[in-house]
């Protein structure tokens, strides 16, 4: 059945539109999974060989095209050669989005809040069970730079070993706190700010959570703390300190204080 007529000369049925969807998203999705590897560069380099292979055909140049006629017959064999890797790595990555049933994963994008979330605790739970302290400061929308400047740049994606061990005994910057925002881990070694005086309540307090407990109430980040004493977990957020918390309550705060933020970012993807 004709769904319209395109330019009073074409006929255009639904099939024809469902299959021009499917494969748009069939190539986006495939360009995603080959992205930032050496196939991209790959596939330039076999456009090229077809470009050259219309022109030789264009200007009849008999020896360059028997030459690339002779190429094309091995291109399947060479291109699963060539590709092994990276065909691996797709059909894996599509094998585990599929068995998770994630369908949300492969056709829409997500907010990466989980995964996030995941290498925060991941991160935070290890270093309680060894009895690493740390301090760990998740940024809003408050700007936190006079703090960041305080310690050593790192601009590194958020991941569970790079936090262990910056908080690993002896090492550099374990003594300060490592400041985070939605995207990335911002900077490591940082000296926040002590409350002036005795503030009611915090005789009981080490310096990591008089630390936490001072920035949490001029801002609106939230600052997880591990005891190095105890291996407690304990979170600051504007004038609260919550103390010997799971990794559970741990999980829920983070994804709550983030939320907005990662919903935000990916409206903004989507739109783009």
């Amino acid at each position: 059945m004709v769904l319209f007529k395109l330019f009073d000369i074409i006929d255009v049925r639904m099939a024809d539109v469902l299959d021009i969807l499917l494969m748009s998203i069939i190539l986006y999705y495939v360009f995603l999974l080959f992205r930032g590897t050496r196939a991209v560069q790959m596939i330039i380099g076999g456009l090229f060989l077809v470009v050259a292979w219309l022109l030789a055909q264009w200007w009849e140049l008999h020896t360059l095209l028997w030459l690339l006629s002779n190429v094309a017959t091995l291109g399947i064999i060479a291109l699963v050669i060539l590709f092994q890797p990276e065909i691996r790595s797709a059909l894996t990555r599509i094998g585990q989005a599929v068995s998770r049933a994630n369908w949300q994963s492969i056709f829409f994008h997500a907010s990466g809040l989980d995964e996030v979330t995941k290498s925060i605790t991941a991160a935070v739970q290890d270093l309680a069970k060894n009895r690493f302290g740390a301090l760990i400061v998740l940024e809003k929308r408050v700007g936190l730079r006079n703090y960041e400047e305080t310690g050593e740049i790192l601009d590194a994606r958020i991941s569970s070993r790079l936090l262990r061990s910056l908080f690993f005994p002896n090492s550099a910057l374990h003594d300060g706190a490592v400041l985070l925002n939605s995207k990335c881990i911002v900077s490591a070694g940082c000296i926040l700010p002590m409350p002036t005086g005795n503030a009611e309540g915090d005789a009981g307090y080490g310096m990591r959570h008089r630390a936490a407990k001072a920035l949490a109430s001029e801002c609106d980040a939230l600052v997880i703390v591990v005891s190095e004493e105890t291996g407690y977990i304990s979170i600051a957020y504007r004038n609260t300190l919550r103390r010997n918390l799971s990794l559970k309550e741990v999980e829920l705060e983070i994804k709550r204080h983030w939320a907005e933020l990662f919903k935000d970012a990916t409206v903004e993807k989507n739109s783009d």
